[in-house]
């Protein structure tokens, strides 16, 4: 809350704990501290307004908040402490349900039909890449498994990078070509 005030600004509370206290607290902080949740920590959630009401709540239950030097300190710390828990909360349940997300998807892909499928793939792919001939082979393997360019393929194998694009074209519809067919078989 800003330290500026204005003679308009001060309000003085009663010296007894009355409703009367809390009425005058309220009409003369409510505006400020309402602008100082939205200045500091944006529209919401939680909506300033909503603050501005929890702060003044906690504020009226204490049984000793006539002996409160700043109200305004109390109520700005108040509804602080609000925000910055409510943010916690939040995050805490975004990062549970990211959570359960992330473990419902690996508990998907670890189910006993997607493992043996799999396995099964890659066996078909392993039998291809052993068969394939020995140039087309070498070529998937650098660029697909080891990430190595077209081109660094092309001058480590002292060829026209258009022939490192075509054996590893052809390795590619070659691999398909195989896993198709065992999928057609079953």
């Amino acid at each position: 809350m800003s330290s500026k005030s204005t003679s308009k600004d001060v309000v003085t509370p009663a010296p007894t704990g009355s409703g009367e206290e809390l009425d005058r607290l309220y009409r003369g902080y409510r505006d400020r501290l309402r602008r100082y949740v939205a200045a500091n920590f944006g529209p919401g959630p939680p909506d300033p307004e909503d603050v501005v009401q929890i702060a003044f709540e906690k504020f009226a239950v204490r049984e000793d908040r006539h002996a409160i030097e700043s109200p305004e300190a109390f109520l700005a710390r108040s509804a602080r402490n609000y925000v910055l828990d409510q943010r916690r909360r939040q995050k805490v349940r975004s990062d549970h349900a990211e959570g359960e997300k992330i473990l419902g998807a690996l508990h998907d892909d670890c189910d006993a039909e997607r493992v043996l499928s799999a396995k099964q793939r890659w066996q078909i792919l392993e039998r291809t890449i052993r068969a394939m001939d020995p140039r087309r082979q070498q070529v998937l393997i650098m660029n697909r498994i080891h990430g190595v360019s077209y081109a660094e393929i092309a001058r480590q194998l002292k060829c026209s990078p258009t022939l490192v694009k075509m054996h590893a074209a052809q390795a590619l519809v070659q691999c398909e070509r195989a896993l198709r067919e065992a999928e057609e078989e079953t």
